[in-house]
């Protein structure tokens, strides 16, 4: 399982924001993330891209979106395995996802801030521990580390799926 990792940076073009959105950014509303705004992927072999300029339709096949979730329940990529969002568990009145697995070889994951978010999730193959797809949140900012199977994923699937998740462009099928 060759885990490789990304930091994601999500730039808010400040010019282009409503008052609307400015204020739901203030009291940290996350899901806020519009057309005008960039997307950065700095992926762990040096190469950065914004989602924009790099962004290809790859045809994955979404499920629908679980309860209490802004994930689709499962997705599947051409000719892969279907991939399953893992449920978080409840833990002390808390919703908790242990990221320990997917990444333990990241360096930048034991220093970061770690922070609840709607988008922080995992995806996995059913009824295995294997973890394929992975983000957290790190800090208070729109800032995220991203971990990914890379004999599933190549950086134009990656740049896809980051994209669709942030604007919440999924198509169902």
């Amino acid at each position: 399982m060759p885990i490789k990792y990304a930091e994601i940076t999500i730039m808010r073009n400040l010019e282009e924001e409503s008052w609307l959105s400015y204020f739901k950014n203030l009291i940290g509303e996350e899901k806020i993330i519009t057309e005008n705004d960039t997307i950065i992927i700095s992926f762990d072999d040096g190469t950065i891209t914004d989602t924009k300029s790099a962004l290809l339709d790859k045809k994955f096949e979404f499920g629908r979106k679980g309860y209490q979730t802004d994930y689709p329940i499962y997705f599947n990529k051409p000719d892969k395995h279907t991939l399953f969002l893992q449920q978080p568990v409840l833990r002390n009145g808390q919703m908790y996802m242990n990221f320990n697995d997917i990444f333990k070889d990241d360096p930048n994951f034991a220093t970061i801030i770690k922070t609840p978010s709607i988008y922080n999730t995992i995806y996995q193959i059913l009824g295995k521990d294997q973890q394929f797809f992975a983000l957290a949140k790190n800090g208070k900012n729109h800032r995220y580390l991203l971990a990914y199977d890379d004999s599933y994923f190549d950086k134009s699937d990656i740049i896809y799926f980051i994209h669709t998740i942030f604007t919440d462009s999924y198509t169902y099928s």
